[in-house]
C-alpha cells in the first residue's frame, strides 16, 4: 500500500463507485483550489496502483502560521479492513504535521443507529470496533452528541428510502395528513419553479422568514449564491408558487359545479318536499357553496394585497447519483393554507424516482425526540413523510501537534 496525493481522475472515478456525502466530491475540491487552494485529495493505493482509499481535505489558519484540516464526512475507505484503516490514518496524520497542520477533524459518513422517526432502534451497526482502532491511533472520539453546533455537522439526520418504491407506493406509506396535504396542493394548482443564481434573493427573503419564526441565524445570501458556484448544476434552488388568478378560475368552476347540483337537488325537493336525503344533500351544498364564496373573497382581497403570484416556499437541494439532499429553506407563514412546503418536497421526491436516486434525505435534526425539543415540529414534518433517521458515527480529532491544540482549544474554543 501506498499514500499519496491524488488526481482528480483518480478521485472522481473512485468516488463514483462509493457511496459518499456531496461535500466529498471534485466540485468542492476545485472551488477552493480556485479560490485559495486550501483543498487536498488524498488517498492510499494498493500494489496494482488502484485508490483503495480517498478523501477530499480542506485547510483553515489557525495561529499566524498553522493550519487545522478537516474531511468534511470523510475519509472512504472500508472501515472494517482494519489494516488499511491503520496505515490510511497514519499517513493522513503524517501529511496533516508536514504541511503545518495543529489538528484534523474528520467525521465519516457512518450510520450508527438506524432509528425509526420516534428515535427507537432499528438496526445498530456495531461501530465499537472502528471507534476503538482509531483511538488507538490518536484520533479521539468526541461523542454521542445530540443537537445543533456551530463546531460540526449534525449527527443526526432523516432520510426516506426510495429504493424499490413507485410514487403510489410512497404516497401510501406517508402519514394520512401529510398524503392529503400534497393532494391538496394538487388540486389548487402550487407549482414549482427553478430559480437562477440571479433569483436567489427569492430564495432568501422566505430563508429569513424562517430564521425569524425559529429565532436563529444561519447564513447571508451569498452563501447560498456560492453553494450554486460550487456545485453548479448539482444545487438546486426550487420555489413553489400558486397564482391566484389560476386558483380563482378553478374555485369558480367548482361554484358552478355546486350551483348545478343545486338546482337539481331543489327540482327533487319540488317534486318530494319531504325527502330528508335531498334536504340533506341540499344542507350540504350550501354550506360547500359558502365556503367556496368566501375563498374566492379572500383569494380576491389577496390578489389586491401581495399581487396575483405569490412564492410560498423555497429551499435549496443538492443533487448527487446517491442523495438527493433538503439542505436549507423558508416559507412564508401568512400563505400556510396553500402548503408549498409539502408540495416542494413532493416535487423532489419524484424528482429523485425519475433519476433513480435512492435516497431522499431531509437532514439534519437534533435527535432529541420528545415534544419539548426545539426542532419538534421539523421532526413531525419529516416524520409524515415517512422519512426514518440515522445516527452518524460522529466527529474525531487528531492532534498532531498537542501543544499547540491545547492552545488551540483555549483560544478558539475547538
Amino acid at each position: 500500500m501506498k499514500f499519496s496525493t491524488l488526481s482528480e481522475e483518480e478521485f472522481t472515478n473512485y468516488t463514483k463507485k462509493h457511496f459518499k456525502h456531496y461535500t466529498q466530491s471534485i466540485e468542492l475540491y476545485n472551488y477552493r483550489n480556485k479560490i485559495n487552494h486550501e483543498a487536498h485529495i488524498v488517498g492510499v493505493k494498493n500494489d496494482k496502483n488502484e485508490v483503495i482509499a480517498a478523501c477530499l481535505l480542506t485547510e483553515a489558519r489557525i495561529f499566524k502560521f498553522y493550519k487545522y484540516f478537516y474531511s468534511h464526512r470523510g475519509p472512504l475507505l472500508d472501515y472494517f479492513d482494519a489494516k488499511l484503516v491503520c496505515y490510511f490514518f497514519k499517513e493522513l496524520s503524517k501529511f496533516i504535521y508536514k504541511n503545518r497542520g495543529v489538528f484534523i477533524l474528520v467525521d465519516p459518513y457512518l450510520i450508527e443507529n438506524l432509528r425509526d422517526a420516534n428515535g427507537r432502534i432499528i438496526k445498530n451497526y456495531n461501530n465499537s470496533v472502528i471507534v476503538k482502532m482509531l483511538g488507538k491511533i490518536g484520533y479521539l472520539h468526541q461523542g454521542y452528541t445530540t443537537g445543533y453546533s456551530n463546531k460540526s455537522q449534525i449527527r443526526w439526520i432523516s432520510v426516506l428510502d426510495l429504493k424499490d418504491k413507485d410514487e403510489n407506493q410512497l404516497l401510501k406509506e406517508m402519514e394520512y395528513q401529510t398524503r392529503r396535504n400534497i393532494k391538496k396542493t394538487i388540486e389548487i394548482g402550487v407549482k414549482v419553479e427553478d430559480l437562477s443564481i440571479e433569483e436567489t434573493n427569492r430564495f432568501y427573503k422566505l430563508f429569513q422568514m424562517a430564521e425569524e419564526k425559529h429565532g436563529f441565524h444561519f447564513m447571508n445570501e451569498d452563501y447560498f449564491k456560492r453553494m450554486q458556484e460550487i456545485y453548479k448544476d448539482k444545487a438546486m434552488l426550487k420555489i413553489a408558487c400558486i397564482d391566484l388568478n389560476e386558483y380563482q378560475d378553478k374555485l369558480k368552476i367548482q361554484l358552478l359545479k355546486i350551483e348545478n347540483e343545486m338546482m337539481t337537488v331543489n327540482r327533487a325537493l319540488n317534486e318530494n318536499p319531504n325527502s330528508k336525503k335531498n334536504k340533506s344533500k341540499l344542507n350540504q351544498l350550501n354550506m360547500q357553496l359558502s365556503s367556496i364564496n368566501n375563498r374566492i373573497s379572500k383569494t380576491e382581497e389577496l390578489i389586491l394585497e401581495d399581487g396575483p403570484v405569490l412564492d410560498l416556499a423555497a429551499a435549496l437541494f443538492i443533487c448527487t447519483d446517491d442523495e438527493v439532499y433538503y439542505l436549507s429553506s423558508g416559507s412564508n407563514p401568512k400563505y400556510n393554507q396553500y402548503m408549498g412546503a409539502y408540495h416542494l418536497q413532493w416535487h423532489m421526491i419524484k424528482y429523485a424516482k425519475s433519476h433513480n436516486i435512492n435516497r431522499y434525505n431531509f437532514y439534519g435534526i437534533t435527535g432529541v425526540f420528545s415534544d419539548e425539543a426545539d426542532d419538534f415540529g421539523v421532526q413531525q414534518f419529516k416524520k409524515g413523510f415517512n422519512a426514518h433517521v440515522e445516527e452518524l458515527i460522529g466527529d474525531f480529532i487528531k492532534p498532531v501537534r498537542p501543544i499547540l491544540y491545547k492552545f488551540a482549544k483555549l483560544i478558539y474554543k475547538v
